[in-house]
């Protein structure tokens, strides 16, 4: 099917000191992240001052539904990260060749599923959630640009991730760093120049995703990471693959469908609070974001980290990366915290010079520093859990999270505001609810949406430090091993996968051939 070579040796992180090897392929994943959290800060600074705060709030309400149709591919992307993962520590490079084409022709058939329906169910979604009149053509436009360039963010996602599992994260930063450039170039070319407001956000985007793509996509075909990637392959789809890819991403569909179905309620009940408290949420965003870029980018390393050393039976070096990474959290959370707490205020200006906006997003942001600590503990240990092959259990307490979110949310500040509102009419000092809202009464219950954030947050961490300590996640190897075997990083490939498993009738065929193989 493809023309193989060795695997480099320098993507093996089963060898090598712990703390230095996971640094060294964490380091290109915390700066691809922000990077790309780049990618939303100049969007949101050109609209911001060049548009108008009204087309950066509609940018703002536009990224939960963005993410809701984006989950399903991701998902897909990141089980073929941990299955590529686990066979690249095996050294299997007959099911890593396998495992990369049918993930390819999977995810650009669900993208283009994600597409279609995006591009239909944009506006109907903007007008459920109560989208404010005044930003919603603009909140549409953009959505449905984004949702026709979708298959470039999928061509650089998903590459992104199986370039991951293989044990290489410089690549994608490469891509990334040129993609970003020409995506600032693109927005001031578009907005400034040309006129053309959040359109002219969203065209850039499109076209920067399609090039960072491109770019990743050429080292594949050819053949850098020790197969060629080519047409004839993807266009025969592995079942065993297929089925673990949707084992492993499936869950993890579910998990980031309930966060962000958990976004799309949460900026519903952001919405009472008028375009000014939406705008200052953005800014929020975006600038918290660059402080949990690195707890993510970490997050995301160990994922790959546990999935090699499971795949090559080395739990304890899986276990010892996890409490290493857990060490580096606790360090970069206290500087993040401190430098958002002291000196946020600074960057949020960057965006607007709305001084209510500010005022808005100053307050909630010092308050979610003192929380970034979970926040890493959380993606950090879910990414080892993910890792070994145990993609349920982070799922599960994703949904149990949103579900302690949510509720919380609305008794901290809905409730609030709806009272405050009431009160203000039943008082006579104004005719009617909508003039009461509309005149601001009730607003500065906006804080309740904050403090149900830091709620879920500890809860997160709480839940998923237990299952780390307590559960059985080092057992969940999707790599099947001899139980005599030695732990091993360069494993051949006929003591990981049997031969009868090379092109497996159905899913259950072949694990019961593995088994038979290993008896």
């Amino acid at each position: 099917m493809a023309t193989q070579t060795t695997m480099p040796k320098r993507t093996d992180l089963t060898v090598g000191p712990i703390g230095r090897k996971l640094m060294l392929f964490a380091l290109p994943i915390i700066a691809g992240n922000i990077i790309m959290q780049l990618y939303n800060v100049a969007d949101s600074i050109i609209v911001g001052q060049f548009v108008g705060s009204d087309a950066l709030a509609a940018v703002t309400v536009s990224m939960p539904i963005m993410m809701l149709f984006n989950t399903l591919f991701m998902s897909l992307a990141m089980g073929a990260n941990i299955l590529i993962a686990q066979y690249r520590g095996a050294g299997d490079t007959d099911a890593v060749t396998r495992a990369v084409h049918s993930t390819f022709s999977l995810s650009f058939i669900t993208g283009a599923i994600i597409t279609a329906m995006g591009l239909l169910l944009s506006k109907p979604l903007l007008h459920l959630l109560g989208t404010p009149d005044n930003i919603l053509d603009d909140a549409a436009l953009y959505l449905m640009i984004v949702f026709l360039g979708t298959v470039g963010n999928i061509l650089y996602m998903l590459c992104n991730g199986i370039t991951r599992g293989l044990g290489d994260s410089r690549w994608p930063l490469y891509s990334l760093i040129f993609s970003s450039v020409l995506n600032v170039f693109l927005d001031l070319w578009f907005v400034i120049s040309f006129g053309w407001g959040v359109a002219g956000v969203a065209i850039a985007t499109a076209i920067s995703h399609i090039l960072a793509g491109s770019i990743m996509l050429a080292r594949h075909v050819q053949g850098k990471y020790g197969y060629r990637l080519t047409l004839s392959g993807m266009l025969r789809i592995d079942k065993h693959i297929m089925f673990l890819t949707f084992k492993l991403g499936i869950p993890t569909a579910i998990q980031n469908g309930a966060m962000s179905l958990g976004m799309v309620v949460i900026q519903s009940m952001a919405n009472n609070f008028g375009s000014n408290y939406i705008a200052a949420n953005g800014i929020i965003q975006r600038v918290d974001g660059f402080a949990m870029m690195p707890m993510m980018g970490l997050g995301m390393a160990i994922t790959t980290f546990v999935g090699q050393n499971i795949g090559a039976g080395n739990v304890d070096r899986a276990k010892k990366g996890t409490y290493t990474a857990i060490q580096m959290i606790v360090a970069i959370a206290a500087i993040m915290g401190f430098a958002i707490f002291n000196y946020g205020i600074y960057l949020m200006r960057a965006f607007t010079d709305n001084q209510l906006v500010l005022d808005i997003g100053i307050r909630g942001m010092r308050f979610i520093a003192f929380f970034f600590f979970f926040m890493g503990v959380n993606q950090t240990v879910s990414g080892t859990i993910r890792g070994a092959g145990e993609a349920n259990v982070p799922a599960a307490l994703a949904v149990i999270n949103t579900v302690i979110r949510i509720p919380f949310a609305y008794w901290l500040a809905i409730v609030p505001l709806n009272r405050d509102i009431a009160e203000a009419v039943s008082a006579g000092l104004y005719a009617t609810r909508e003039l009461a809202k509309a005149a601001g009464v009730g607003q500065g219950n906006y804080m309740g949406l904050f403090y149900s954030m830091g709620i879920s947050m500890v809860c997160g961490a709480a839940m998923v430090i237990a299952y780390f300590i307590f559960g059985k996640w080092q057992t969940k190897s999707i790599v099947k091993r001899p139980a005599d075997a030695p732990p091993s990083a360069n494993m051949p490939p006929s003591a990981n996968m049997p031969p009868s498993a090379s092109t497996p009738a159905s899913a259950s065929a072949s694990a019961s051939a593995a088994a038979t193989a290993h008896e």
